[in-house]
């Protein structure tokens, strides 16, 4: 049996007592996903299309358990998580595994005109809103999503507020049996608003295998501006699976940054599409990954309207036997005058056994753009690292300086100063070996010559 087999059976099983722990508003498309997923016959593999590293299939193929019939944490584990980022003060909401639990204070914290709630609860308050359909249907994760979601978070933010405060959602993982979260996340901005939004993955001590299936789903309507930063810093045992889809009205801007520093397994998709003149996108990736690591980044903008840009930059620091990719591609429909794209991908191997994989793409269907793309890989300047260490500097040291400077001018393009600050911190341990709460420091192997 292929995974794929397991969830659509265990779908087939257990279909009635999910849809009965479900709000309506999301049953009415299991039945459209359940035919997608028939019809793609199983989950991507290795060596599709666009699939050069990640096997899809061996992320979700142990026999996970899926919470159908919503049974509650054992425990509020809200005074387990240390996200600590001094100076945000974000308005907090958790995930755990699947099931929504909001922030202490954050419903009397929130302003007027701003709501974050269960997307259960949504879908009852906003049957019409919960599920956009901005994700591709044919996505076989977004559609295995589809087919099992039953919670998340629900996300509004009312034409013309302008929100000051982040909104922080923390996804925790809590099992002591292999188990696959389900998650969905919807961001809906009005006309004119502006918010920003942090997801962050952390790990909890536990020594079974765990996985994520997440569609985060945005809307932005005419000139609202959203900024999304996606941290993950998971476990090893650790599998993600996830879709960020997006749909940008008229002159409308959005800036998505995703940062990996730990985990499992990993690979992100980001689909984005402009329905009105004048959208402006901005996506930037890191990537600090090490021994047994993997994480693969798919990102797809379709410039569908005139006078639209977008610009990517995606950066790969690379340890050991880890390895990554990066995929791209841009498409300019035909109409789409006067756009301007640029996609960079720039990958540094810090190990002969490291490996990268990189496919930036353009295609062009219309006249009077600007587009540019390329990717490199190398290791670092023996130059910069000779002069560093006839100054004194030992070799570890300019190692970790000249992979931190490597990778600032993705740090520099977050918006949030406090977020900023915390992710050079983070970086910083990361580099040297230290995860979010040693007490020692080992530099990776690379970085102890």
């Amino acid at each position: 049996m292929n995974a794929l087999d397991q969830y659509t059976d265990l779908y087939s099983q257990y279909g009635e007592a999910l849809r009965a722990h479900s709000p309506e508003a999301l049953n009415r498309r299991r039945g459209e996903a359940l035919d997608t997923l028939r019809r793609l016959g199983r989950l991507p593999r290795r060596g599709d299309e666009g699939y050069q590293l990640t096997d899809v299939e061996s992320i979700l193929a142990p026999d996970m358990g899926v919470n159908i019939m919503r049974v509650a944490p054992a425990a509020d584990t809200r005074g387990e998580v240390a996200c600590a980022l001094p100076g945000l003060g974000s308005l907090n909401a958790l995930l755990v595994n699947d099931t929504f639990m909001p922030g202490r204070g954050l419903e009397d914290a929130l302003p007027e005109g701003v709501e974050v709630m269960s997307l259960a609860r949504a879908a009852e308050l906003y049957p019409d809103d919960v599920m956009p359909g901005v994700a591709p249907a044919d996505d076989a994760v977004a559609a295995l999503n589809t087919l099992l979601v039953q919670d998340g978070v629900y996300v509004r933010v009312a034409a013309g507020v302008q929100l000051d405060t982040p909104i922080q959602i923390i996804g925790l993982m809590s099992a002591s049996a292999p188990v696959l979260a389900v998650r969905r996340v919807r961001i809906s901005l009005g006309e004119g608003a502006r918010a920003a939004v942090l997801m962050c993955d952390h790990p909890r001590r536990q020594a079974v295998h765990t996985a994520s299936c997440r569609v985060v789903e945005c809307t932005l309507g005419r000139g609202a501006s959203l900024d999304c930063y996606d941290l993950e810093e998971s476990g090893p045992d650790t599998g993600r699976v996830s879709v960020f889809a997006a749909r940008q009205d008229a002159d409308s801007r959005l800036g998505l940054t995703s940062a990996y520093l730990s985990g499992g397994i990993t690979r992100n998709d980001v689909y984005i599409s402009h329905t009105g003149r004048g959208c402006h996108t901005e996506l930037g990736g890191l990537v600090i990954a090490g021994a047994g690591q993997q994480v693969d980044n798919s990102t797809r903008i379709v410039h569908s309207q005139p006078h639209c840009s977008s610009s990517q930059l995606y950066k790969y620091a690379l340890f050991d036997d880890a390895r990554a990719a990066f995929g791209g591609i841009v498409t300019v429909d035909h109409g789409a005058v006067h756009t301007d794209a640029r996609q960079t991908n720039r990958n540094l191997l810090a190990s002969p056994e490291a490996r990268m994989y990189a496919r930036p793409q353009l295609i062009i269907n219309c006249d009077e753009v600007k587009a540019s793309h390329g990717a490199t890989t190398g290791r670092l300047d023996d130059d910069a690292l000779f002069y560093m260490r006839s100054r004194g500097i030992p070799e570890a040291e300019a190692r970790m300086m000249l992979t931190n400077a490597f990778l600032t001018d993705v740090l520099d393009s977050i918006g949030i100063e406090a977020l900023r600050e915390r992710l050079r911190h983070l970086v910083d341990r990361r580099l040297r070996g230290c995860g979010t709460s040693c007490d020692k420091c080992n530099l990776p192997h690379e970085l102890r010559r």
